[in-house]
């Protein structure tokens, strides 16, 4: 008797496991049957499903302080300052690290994450540009110079190196300099060229002021810097000065020579 009574327990379980089962919606039928308010009150399961884009970036933050195990109101509170402090995640992730040191609750940990994550997305930039014709893909290496440059305090002044078919062969800081001054030397930029066997060349360099307007100085060295790769056949595709939020390409300005 006692025996089958456990029979009968067992089998009155699995059904309930089975119905459990099948009233719980997989990822594509939640894919099918959630809004987007529904996605974004379900942060963990909207970027399980590949939903991301319908979270706020405070939301996402939330996320990432969770997955480095800042959990609960310490994470909100992370997450808050965070987004208070720098006004979007792309800005968290761009952030200088001295710019992070001494905000509560930020530690050491936390940083380190972050500068990881904002280096894993410069290298995902990097391969793209490297697979793709990025003159003609101008978001995705916009994208990329924005991570790269838009928080810099200082000018940098990098060289893109394209092969024959646009795409990305080496990217090369060639100096930094002050808040409003970076020194260029053109025979450098040619040998390197050369060296690297490019077809031609992206100019990039920042102002930090935020305006990305040239100055008479940027044109003049762009122009140096031209009549240099013009010795060795190698022509500037672009100059693009990164400000905040905004850019200035020479050839969208007519600023390029001929």
């Amino acid at each position: 008797m006692q025996e089958e009574n456990r029979v009968e327990k067992r089998k009155r379980s699995g059904t309930r496991n089975r119905r459990t089962r099948s009233r719980a919606p997989d990822v594509a039928e939640a894919d099918e049957t959630l809004s987007v308010t529904d996605w974004a009150e379900l942060p963990h399961r909207a970027l399980m499903a590949g939903h991301g884009q319908v979270l706020s970036d405070e939301a996402l933050l939330g996320l990432f302080a969770e997955a480095i195990g800042v959990a609960g109101e310490r994470g909100e509170t992370l997450a808050r300052v965070l987004h208070t402090r720098f006004g979007s995640l792309a800005s968290v992730f761009a952030a200088d690290t001295r710019a992070l040191q001494g905000m509560k609750p930020m530690d050491g940990t936390t940083i380190a994450a972050i500068r990881l994550l904002h280096e894993a997305a410069l290298r995902y930039g990097r391969a793209l540009m490297g697979r793709d014709d990025i003159l003609s893909n101008r978001k995705t290496t916009l994208d990329y110079l924005f991570s790269r440059l838009a928080r810099e305090s200082v000018e940098q002044f990098l060289v893109l190196f394209l092969d024959g078919s646009n795409r990305l062969i080496a990217e090369e800081t060639q100096t930094r300099g002050t808040v409003n001054h970076t020194p260029v030397y053109p025979r450098e930029v040619a040998r390197r060229a050369m060296e690297l066997g490019a077809h031609r060349i992206i100019l990039v360099h920042n102002h930090p002021s935020g305006d990305p307007t040239p100055s008479r100085e940027d044109i003049a060295m762009t122009r140096d810097v031209s009549r240099a790769l013009a010795l060795i056949e190698v022509g500037i595709a672009d100059h693009i000065i990164i400000g905040n939020g905004a850019h200035m390409s020479f050839r969208d300005s007519g600023l390029l020579d001929p």
